[in-house]
């Protein structure tokens, strides 16, 4: 009697229809079918085959380990399966009758959602974000940032800050003058005038300068101080403070320290 022919007899015997033993083992009824026909190309593989014979043949009350020796016999097997062999070719069913892998899915779109996010704040280049470890300070920068300063002889604001004007780094005759210059990587900045009025507010990165005057003060908001080099009324302050820092700071005309707060 051939291995399918045994497996066959003996699940009749028993009385089995091919769904029943397929319910216990977890191997597809079709492959059941095709081995009790004597058919093992479903297994894919002699080590699947003899651990889905050893299945079936405990299910439906069949010797297993002779239908398994008479297979290895057959098929010219010269080592018998371990138990990691039958252990795999019992589970690979239950892992083929599963549904979608949902976890799988699921990550993989959380990895895309963060790549689309880390590719859109690059390509933004940090225009309304302050840089890594700088506390946001003041006024929630917007998309769109004005960038205008104040008329070098009236003090209102006008326009884009040049920053060409050499005379921005003298002593003024009357008012305050600021220069700005992003000595570090970048860092959020805003200025505002004696009435409140912000004459610009955004983010600088390195090498960017901007300049400014008002004939009474002008206040600012530094979200990386260590990013930051100040001139007021000719005056070279240096760095505003430390990495990371977030200061404010109210210059007059005469006071190139400042006021902080």
């Amino acid at each position: 009697m051939s291995i399918g022919e045994a497996l066959a007899a003996a699940r009749e015997q028993r009385g089995l229809t091919l769904q029943q033993v397929s319910d216990v083992t977890r191997i597809r009824a079709s492959v059941i079918s095709a081995m009790e026909h004597d058919d093992f190309s479903g297994a894919a593989g002699d080590v699947y085959a003899r651990g889905h014979i050893r299945s079936i043949a405990r299910a439906v009350g069949a010797d297993s380990e002779a239908l398994v020796a008479q297979f290895d016999a057959e098929h010219e097997v010269e080592t018998a399966p371990s138990a990691t062999e039958v252990f795999e070719s019992e589970t690979r069913s239950r892992r083929e009758r599963r549904g979608p892998n949902w976890s799988a899915a699921m990550a993989a779109a959380l990895v895309a959602a963060i790549g689309v996010l880390a590719f859109q704040l690059v390509t933004r280049g940090g225009q309304d974000t302050p840089t890594p470890g700088a506390t946001q300070a003041g006024p929630t920068p917007s998309a769109s940032v004005p960038t205008v300063t104040s008329s070098p002889s009236t003090g209102s604001p006008t326009g884009t800050p040049s920053s060409s004007d050499t005379a921005i780094a003298q002593v003024p005759n009357n008012g305050v003058s600021l220069r700005m210059s992003i000595v570090g990587t970048a860092s959020w900045v805003q200025v505002s005038d004696a009435s409140g009025a912000v004459l610009f507010s955004g983010t600088l990165t390195n090498g960017q300068t901007k300049d400014f005057r008002n004939s009474q003060s002008l206040s600012v908001v530094i979200g990386n101080a260590s990013a930051v080099d100040l001139v007021v009324n000719g005056q070279d302050l240096g760095t505003a403070g430390g990495d990371g820092e977030v200061v404010r700071h109210t210059f007059r005309p005469g006071d190139p320290s400042g006021s902080a707060g």
